[in-house]
């Protein structure tokens, strides 16, 4: 199998370290077909990264599905809890990523790939401390990362988390998660994983490249 992968995506940043700390013979590659291109969207329904390129042949779209294929394809180590009410609470944690907190972030990104887009930055970085504010209360609710094992939850949210800061930076609000205790101490914790780590470097240096091209003038 191989993973149809985005350095700067924090789609397939949450799969490559499930790839990666399950051990599992997965190779990164590009694209077949450009993106962005009528062919693309041809080939590939949904048209998104990353996809999971099965050796029959088909493509598998959209992270945390194929997150959940390869833990049920692949248990060991296992990424998920065995406990069912464990197992809610980790998906509650994928949920809240893609339905509360990306959706906060999508116009930052917008604002940063335009230079018009009606975007007013200082209230969309309200929104994000909204969303970081609910999280915060989420983690108080939750076992502490300390008292369990890292899971697809984590995997998921910690890509997003780190655009969370990157964004932040960006637009000249460094301190977001300034008072979000639990959601700081979450992040200290989860970048103990080498393997998070790692994931996170390269989604840093594929972005710092990313943004250099914005700052470029045009000839």
């Amino acid at each position: 199998m191989q993973l149809v992968n985005i350095d700067h995506s924090p789609y397939a940043a949450r799969v490559r370290i499930q790839i990666r700390k399950k051990g599992l013979p997965i190779t990164m590659t590009e694209s077949p077909v450009p993106r962005k291109t009528p062919a693309f969207l041809q080939a590939f329904p949904l048209a998104k990264i990353p996809l999971l390129a099965l050796d029959n042949g088909d493509h598998l779209p959209e992270s945390v599905a194929i997150m959940e294929y390869l833990e049920d394809s692949f248990p060991a180590p296992p990424l998920r809890p065995q406990e069912p009410l464990a197992t809610a609470r980790m998906r509650v944690l994928s949920c809240f990523t893609d339905t509360h907190l990306g959706p906060a972030l999508a116009p930052l990104f917008r604002a940063l790939l335009l230079s018009d887009t009606g975007v007013d930055t200082g209230r969309q970085m309200d929104i994000v401390r909204n969303e970081l504010d609910k999280l915060d209360r989420w983690l108080a609710a939750d076992v502490p990362l300390s008292q369990r094992s890292l899971h697809l939850g984590d995997l998921v949210l910690a890509p997003t988390f780190w655009y969370v800061l990157a964004l932040a930076q960006q637009f000249g609000a460094a301190d977001i998660a300034g008072g979000f205790e639990r959601v700081q101490s979450w992040w200290t914790q989860v970048n103990e994983d080498p393997e998070v780590s790692r994931a996170m470097g390269e989604m840093d240096t594929a972005f710092r490249a990313f943004t250099d091209t914005l700052q470029k003038p045009v000839p």
